[in-house]
């Protein structure tokens, strides 16, 4: 957490950018000198938004924000990862790799193994049917019930874990698109991932 500076002064003084008349007024470089001491946290923060951006440097209360950014974290959402600030940063650090596969099945299961460290499978219908125009309808008959767009994780958690399938069903559904159903089934956790 950051905090205040004792001693922390500006780089830039503003007394320095005053004409030569005003520079000899001690009214007026008393208020620069107060301003300085204001203004001099705000210019540290400025200089030094480049080590906020980067994932081994930023602090760990500015983690949710970064993840905000890159669409991993929004505001009413409790931290991914359980709020772990290394395992936190693991998952920024996959953001793009997530968002690329995002909807497909590798995309799915990473995401649920990145967000709460789960192994998991997915397994999927394949199912598909499409028109010759895009203005005209699918063909009648052609998908039966069987062949909504589904997709069933199954869950594999290691040994002493519960699942949290509320978080579990947010992950999901921010994974999976939107068409898609889907099942979750949570294995025993003496039962291995095959």
């Amino acid at each position: 957490m950051r905090g205040s500076v004792d001693g922390l002064s500006n780089p830039a003084p503003l007394a320095d950018t005053l004409p030569a008349m005003l520079r000899a007024d001690p009214f007026a470089a008393g208020l620069c000198q107060g301003l300085d001491e204001v203004l001099a946290p705000v210019m540290l923060s400025l200089d030094s938004f480049p080590a906020y951006l980067d994932l081994d440097t930023t602090p760990d209360d500015m983690l949710a924000w970064l993840g905000g950014w890159v669409g991993l974290i929004s505001e009413e959402d409790e931290l991914p990862a359980g709020g772990d600030p290394e395992r936190l940063r693991s998952l920024l650090a996959s953001a793009q790799q997530l968002h690329i596969r995002r909807g497909t099945r590798l995309g799915i299961e990473r995401a649920v193994s990145a967000e709460l460290d789960l192994r998991c499978e997915v397994l999927e219908t394949g199912a598909a049917s499409w028109a010759a125009e895009p203005d005209q309808p699918l063909p009648e008959g052609e998908l039966s019930a069987e062949d909504v767009p589904t997709i069933e994780v199954v869950v594999y958690p290691s040994n002493g874990r519960t699942v949290d399938l509320p978080r579990l069903e947010d992950v999901l559904e921010a994974a999976t698109p939107a068409h898609v159903r889907r099942r979750v089934r949570v294995m025993p956790a003496d039962q291995d991932q095959p």
